[in-house]
């Protein structure tokens, strides 16, 4: 079994206090630790209190911050939440990866590329920063090395809802544009997860005619950002922060359909920047969220997800902070089941967008999602 240690802090001072407290008192030796913070954190300072107990880290800033234990059920804003674990240095690898002058899928791919040489079955958990950052161009130059069906889940980090800078860290590296990898033996460490959406289609449906990967120039013959505006009668102070909540559906080939939620805007070129890619060519729609429909195709879900997959050690949430913006203090309704469910540890963050296996099996780039991630120490 995976022994884990968790904690929330709304200060550096008490995220001090509560670290020292937890190493006095736990019956472990930490080996890596989850921390996902507000950007309001000094994360060099909290980078170093890790580094000088030599112990691993996995972070990401967020959109605001979820732990649900025992005793504590958070769901907030500039805080800290902890998760220190004893999993073995020899079942996981930590890879950094700043992406420089590389395209989305490139960085993608040469991530890809350490995952696979890490172990002979690995999993992995990745979350990315960069308010540009295109994730599904990110998860396609992933599988194009590991194939889409490894078990890989995560999102793209937060800054408290400004979207203007974002960060992924470990104990010694920090990055605005970049990703962090865990890398899971899976033959060791079982990773597995679900993901449950929820949004509908507000019925018109429209052509994108001109866009470069996350970019989109024109639809319908209008610039991108005109276009938006006046169909939602919105105003530009209100973008992207809005876009979040009345994401693009684009319709796929095969009769799928995701969601793709605007993080950017570029006034000057009449633009609009998504999470994810939305070729030129492509049909959409505007989007949004049904209400408390969304916690009842959850609760369904992770139901019947739990029916499958009894055992768990500890669970990391990717929840779009969409969600939270849909349904205020509700959201505490599904978190809390996944919670109770499986009886143990839930920390995760609210996201700019997320990577799940949907399903068919397959590693596919999200927004909108409830995206849950399962680990588990399997029995030697």
């Amino acid at each position: 079994m995976i022994t884990s240690h968790t904690f929330v802090a709304l200060s550096y001072s008490e995220f001090q206090e509560k670290f020292n407290h937890a190493l006095n008192v736990i019956s472990f030796k930490p080996t890596l630790a989850f921390v996902f913070a507000s950007v309001s954190f000094p994360l060099t300072s909290l980078m170093d209190v890790f580094k000088s107990q030599q112990i691993r880290l996995f972070g990401s800033t967020t959109g605001g911050e979820i732990l649900f234990d025992k005793t504590l059920n958070h769901i907030g804003e500039k805080s800290v939440v902890v998760v220190l674990t004893d999993i073995h240095p020899d079942c996981f690898r930590l890879f950094p990866v700043k992406r420089g002058n590389a395209t989305p899928y490139a960085l993608g791919a040469q991530l890809g590329e350490k995952i696979t040489a890490a172990f002979r079955h690995p999993s992995a958990l990745v979350v990315g920063s960069g308010i540009v950052m295109d994730g599904q161009a990110l998860v396609e130059g992933i599988v194009s090395k590991t194939g889409n069906e490894m078990p890989l889940y995560g999102g793209l980090a937060g800054d408290d809802g400004r979207f203007e800078k974002t960060f992924v860290f470990t104990e010694e590296t920090v990055t605005d544009d970049g990703v962090i990898a865990l890398v899971l033996n899976q033959s060791k460490i079982e990773l597995t997860g679900m993901i449950s959406g929820g949004w509908i289609s507000l019925g018109a449906e429209f052509t994108v005619d001109k866009a470069d990967g996350n970019t989109v120039y024109q639809i319908n013959g209008l610039p991108a950002l005109d276009m938006y505006m006046n169909y939602l009668n919105v105003k530009e102070e209100d973008l992207p922060a809005m876009g979040i909540e009345y994401p693009f559906m684009v319709r796929n080939e095969d009769g799928t359909s995701v969601l793709r939620a605007i993080t950017g805007i570029d006034k000057d070129r009449r633009s609009l920047i998504f999470a994810g890619s939305v070729p030129a060519g492509s049909v959409i729609s505007f989007s949004t969220s049904p209400g408390f429909e969304i916690m009842e195709n959850t609760r369904e879900k992770i139901i019947a997800f739990h029916e499958k997959n009894k055992k768990a050690d500890l669970l990391i949430l990717f929840s779009c902070i969409a969600r939270h913006l849909a349904l205020g203090p509700l959201i505490s309704t599904e978190i809390k089941l996944a919670s109770i469910k499986w009886k143990k540890p839930l920390a995760g963050f609210f996201t700019y967008g997320e990577i799940g296996n949907n399903e068919k099996g397959h590693s596919t780039f999200h927004n909108q999602t409830f995206t849950l991630a399962l680990l588990r120490k399997k029995r030697s």
